[in-house]
């Protein structure tokens, strides 16, 4: 395309029509939000990768990916891989500084790791998945690392587990063949997932091993809010190493932080 019709192409994309008036701005603002969620989920990347992860062609991917360059929502670094740039990151912070749950959990967070001296976090429940948006780490070197921010569906994390226990029939059974029509690592069988969430649901908490990190043990509790939902779940997360041989102690601090924050939230627990 001559530079001068790919300009005119690009306003005309910016003015929400293409140059033969028809309306493109839902498709060209679908396909900008697809590529700048592969790129902040995965890291660098190059354009065969990018194209492939969001089915995109390669012509419409860079067209997309050189706009949002403009805007400085991405950058394509000396390698030739795309990446996200700081200003998606100062987003992301706004955006989680106003969630009243994530900042309230990061004062639990907090108190949990200092009790229990090992990784916390809270993951927040939205759209089928938990992501975490607070967490806190003791000052020691074997301990478990928490990238924030990622996402996950519901049963491949003991967090996501916690949530699931308590969510209506429907919802479980719809997450469960989410998960299932997925290459997500887990569990051996349906059976296997559907009595770790009912375990959960008696107990009132989730824990045990971590389907997706090998070598690590972990237990979650549901918090919920004032209609009776989980809102997300508090967690510990530890190598398998450092687990005592009672863990009772560290189950109760989470059950309790759970307990304290879903009351600080004004929540309820419904029984579906």
């Amino acid at each position: 395309m001559p530079v001068v019709c790919f300009r005119a192409e690009v306003a005309a994309l910016r003015n929400g029509r293409t140059t033969q008036g028809r309306t493109v701005a839902d498709g060209s603002i679908t396909r900008t939000l697809r590529v700048l969620t592969a790129v902040c989920e995965e890291g660098p990347q190059t354009l065969k990768t990018l194209s492939e992860k969001t089915g995109l062609s390669s012509p419409t991917l860079l067209r997309t990916l050189r706009l949002m360059a403009d805007e400085g929502f991405v950058t394509q670094q000396p390698d030739r891989t795309w990446r996200a740039t700081m200003l998606v990151w100062r987003l992301g912070h706004a955006v989680n500084s106003t969630i009243g749950v994530a900042s309230v959990a990061r004062g639990y967070t907090e108190r949990i790791t200092h009790e229990v001296d090992e990784s916390s976090v809270f993951a927040v429940y939205e759209n089928d998945q938990v992501t975490y948006s607070a967490r806190s780490e003791p000052a020691k070197p074997v301990r478990a690392h928490i990238r924030p921010a990622r996402s996950y569906k519901l049963p491949t994390t003991v967090t996501g587990q916690a949530v699931l226990a308590f969510l209506p029939a429907d919802r479980v059974d719809a997450a469960i063949d989410g998960y299932l029509a997925s290459d997500e690592p887990g569990f051996a069988s349906e059976d296997e997932l559907r009595a770790r969430i009912a375990e959960a649901r008696e107990r009132g908490y989730a824990c045990g091993g971590s389907v997706r990190w090998p070598d690590v043990w972990a237990v979650a509790a549901p918090v919920f809010g004032p209609q009776g939902e989980p809102v997300g779940a508090l967690g510990v997360s530890m190598p398998t190493a450092n687990l005592p041989d009672d863990p009772d102690t560290t189950i109760a601090a989470v059950v309790r932080a759970a307990s304290d924050m879903t009351a600080e939230l004004g929540g309820r627990v419904r029984v579906f």
